[in-house]
């Protein structure tokens, strides 16, 4: 579960991530996005803006670009699998964080959309301040929890996938990307990771960083057994000084369902000081379990 607070900003950053991965679909296939209205159950040219507008669509009623949404919007793009896959799997994550912001405040979509205000206008307050909260231009995203990995594995046995995120880097809270190891999903372009890393327990730990449109994202990716529960933790760490420089970014209990599954905590967007080079520092531990270790570090980007 989680607080109101950051239920909501794994929502606001999924549904950025949402838009660039609609966005980056509509790119590779050389298509307008007014080519997915009819082409996607009930849509507009406006609903389609408002899936494209990413978090700012909170304060408007339309419904949101979950599992389903993204699953016609990739049929209809005729995506590859792999990209098919990653756009399901952040639907599904959309879905489930509304479903749980739902049964959080009666209000939740005014409450959330009040949050991303406060945060534009530089008053973000608590953890989403600057230095931590999820990037409004990503990803993941994203707790995954149980209930969304169920969903998407539904989806897959039934056979049902046409057709997630940027490919840049989740929200984030987390997203879902079943794989069969760790080269095949490999750093888009521009972005900087280090090796899978082994932090102990069988817990292999990705770190990555890059910067675009003039934002610095990091996210931190876990793979490990199936039963493995785990909370991450991402950073950005200063590669001169030797010492992180924003706050902890966290996404609690994520679950590895199945072999080979990779979970991510982010993209989270960060804005350390300019005039150095920083890295992403990613870390876990058990959950709700003292402090984080077993830290891995990726190659560095001048900011």
């Amino acid at each position: 579960m989680g607080t109101f607070e950051e239920l909501a900003d794994r929502l606001i950053a999924a549904l950025d991530e949402a838009a660039e991965g609609i966005r980056e679909g509509l790119r590779s296939q050389g298509r307008p996005q007014k080519y997915l209205v009819n082409r996607v159950r009930d849509a507009s040219a406006t609903l389609v803006s408002r899936w494209l507008s990413g978090a700012r669509q909170l304060a408007e009623r339309n419904r949101l670009p979950g599992a389903e949404v993204m699953r016609e919007i990739a049929t209809g793009l005729e995506l590859p699998a792999d990209q098919t896959r990653r756009l399901v799997a952040l639907g599904a994550t959309i879905d489930d964080l509304r479903r749980q912001l739902e049964g959080e405040e009666r209000g939740w979509r005014a409450g959330a959309a009040e949050r991303l205000a406060r945060e534009a206008s530089g008053d973000g307050g608590g953890e989403s301040e600057a230095a931590g909260r999820p990037s409004r231009r990503s990803v993941p995203l994203l707790t995954a929890v149980l209930a969304t990995t169920g969903l998407v594995l539904v989806s897959f046995v039934a056979g049902t996938f046409a057709g997630r995120s940027w490919s840049s880097s989740t929200a984030a809270g987390p997203s879902i990307e079943p794989s069969t190891g760790p080269e095949e999903h490999p750093p888009a372009d521009g972005e900087q990771c280090s090796p899978w890393t082994d932090a102990g327990q069988g817990v292999l730990l990705r770190a990555c960083i890059r910067i675009r449109e003039s934002r610095m994202l990091i996210r931190n990716q876990l793979r490990g057994p199936v039963g493995t529960r785990s909370d991450l933790v991402i950073r950005a760490y200063d590669s001169f000084q030797e010492r992180p420089v924003t706050r902890e970014l966290k996404c609690h209990k994520m679950f590895i369902t199945v072999e080979d599954q990779t979970q991510t905590c982010g993209w989270y967007e960060v804005r350390p000081p300019y005039g150095s080079k920083y890295a992403a520092q990613a870390g876990w531990r058990l959950p709700g379990t003292g402090v984080f270790a077993g830290f891995v570090v990726s190659p560095s980007v001048t900011w």
